[in-house]
């Protein structure tokens, strides 16, 4: 999958010149090899190691420092988008419920995502026609004053507001470090990095039970624990909206805290990727191929769903199940903090697993097992309070399991509009499930919420076979490139075919990772 050291030199004597006449379609990188670069030193390269997918390793003080300026904002960002949302969560045992009646929270949890679906395709267009960060910080600051804008409502119809603009302001949090993960690192190394981004999620699981906990010994004149609570948070969010505003790069050729030689070095190695790094021209072509000529985009979509249903359920549930199975509301809080740390766990595991070793389909498709003894654990409804505990533990794994399809997307898209929207896809598509999600917790179903956990049994056993599929097709595809390739021989390649803003079914040379 990988070139040769010597191909990752930023001109080749065999390749066909690309015509300057239109540069402007052209990635970003391309324009800084041309006007700032020098070739860097083919001896030296040979030098580095290949990783398991064949691409040249950074050099270690280089991977380090993009650690160190790029990766706490990935972090920081998931952390807070994540923890935000799921404020509504903890709010239920925390009295929020009593300015509502029936079905009315379930719909709380369902409103957000349907406003994150709603403003998915807007917030993606903005991020590929302005520069990234300052979309991203933007969205930062006014979800930060929403959240905030939660404490001054006391009424359905003043919260149904409030979850509909958090929705929509937050869907640029994922799609947003997707296509930052593309920018900085090669494909083994984005699969480790959106690990480590993506266990933020079992990071704000810990951070929101402590904070509920806590937040529950907060008594105020005229202000209730939760609206506290959502204050706080919001005004945490906004300082961290105005600091990626300053600080986040949007991409790497601006980034500041790196020299021209070190930017060089980094183009140079996500070359390989075959996926660029960034182009602000919006190309049509690219939705139409996503929509209507790749086969992999419907198989995502569906997959995406019936895998992600088990998230929109708990993550709205999980507080409220937990106390059906016999503990108080300060309890039931608490025990939310082995789940973040399930999830973080089932996130590392897995991202590592497929940076060391590969085999991102068969990694995948073992994530839904521990889930589905999860949910037969949750069917039976055992007296003993720590059977259930554990069937709703193992049901974090299949929910952590998001990671693998972003982790695909990222390493197996290539065309910059096209991955934009095929991200805003994913999170559409994981909207929706977590849209139906909440639906299957009833009021008339309460305590055993037997209809709920049936369907996550289903939905979890149906996303092993998707899975396997996905991955078969793609070792399928590969094949019939490397065909192709011997069959047509030796031919001339077009110089930086790279970083012409090609996509994955244009250039031949890209090869799926499976």
């Amino acid at each position: 999958m990988g070139k040769s050291s010597a191909e990752l030199s930023i001109s080749s004597t065999n390749s066909t010149p690309i015509n300057d006449s239109n540069s402007d379609s052209y990635d970003v990188a391309l324009n800084f090899l041309k006007t700032h670069a020098k070739n860097i030193n083919v001896e030296e390269q040979q030098n580095y190691e290949l990783d398991v997918n064949n691409q040249r390793k950074k050099p270690k003080a280089l991977l380090r420092k993009l650690d160190i300026y790029i990766l706490p904002f990935m972090c920081a960002v998931y952390f807070l988008q994540y923890l935000d949302k799921s404020l509504l969560n903890y709010a239920a045992v925390m009295g929020i419920k009593k300015h509502l009646v029936g079905n009315q929270f379930a719909n709380l949890g369902t409103i957000f995502y349907a406003s994150y679906i709603f403003g998915e395709p807007f917030i993606s267009y903005l991020l590929q026609r302005f520069p990234l960060s300052k979309v991203l910080s933007t969205c930062i600051v006014l979800w930060g004053i929403v959240l905030a804008a939660h404490s001054a409502c006391h009424t359905y119809a003043s919260l149904m507001i409030v979850r509909v603009l958090l929705g929509i302001l937050e869907s640029a949090s994922a799609v947003s470090l997707i296509s930052i993960g593309t920018m900085y690192y090669t494909k083994s190394e984005q699969a480790e990095r959106i690990g480590y981004w993506a266990i933020q999620s079992g990071m704000g699981l810990i951070a929101g039970g402590l904070l509920s906990f806590a937040f529950q010994y907060v008594h105020t004149t005229g202000f209730e624990s939760w609206q506290i609570l959502f204050l706080v948070l919001g005004c945490i969010t906004v300082v961290f909206g105005i600091f990626v505003w300053l600080y986040l790069p949007d991409n790497v050729t601006n980034a500041w805290f790196l020299t021209d030689e070190e930017k060089t070095i980094v183009i140079e190695n996500v070359r390989s990727n075959q996926t660029g790094v960034e182009n602000k021209i919006f190309k049509k072509h690219q939705i139409k191929e996503l929509l209507f000529h790749d086969k992999f985009t419907w198989l995502l979509v569906f997959t995406t769903i019936v895998s992600q249903m088990i998230t929109g359920a708990l993550g709205t549930f999980s507080v409220s199940v937990t106390a059906t199975f016999g503990f108080n509301n300060k309890i039931s809080s608490l025990l939310q903090l082995p789940t973040g740390t399930i999830v973080i766990i089932c996130i590392l595991a897995s991202t590592h697993l497929v940076s060391r070793y590969g085999n991102l389909t068969l990694v995948h498709a073992s994530m839904y097992v521990p889930s589905i003894i999860g949910a037969v654990l949750l069917i039976i409804d055992s007296k003993v309070k720590i059977s259930n505990l554990i069937g709703l533990y193992l049901t974090c794994s299949g929910s952590s399991a998001i990671t693998m399809i972003y982790t695909w997307n990222s390493v197996n898209t290539a065309g910059y509009t096209k991955k934009v929207y095929r991200n805003a896809m994913t999170l559409i598509s994981f909207s929706i499930a977590s849209l139906i999600g909440p639906q299957l917790f009833q009021a008339y179903s309460y305590p055993r919420y037997m209809p709920a956990k049936i369907t996550i049994l289903v939905t979890q056993i149906c996303a092993i076979p998707l899975s396997l599929l996905i991955g078969y097709l793609s070792k399928k595809e590969n094949e019939k490139r490397d065909r192709l390739a011997q069959e047509e021989g030796q031919k001339d390649q077009v110089e930086n075919i790279e970083f012409l803003d090609l996509t994955d079914i244009e250039n031949k040379n890209f090869r799926y990772l499976y």
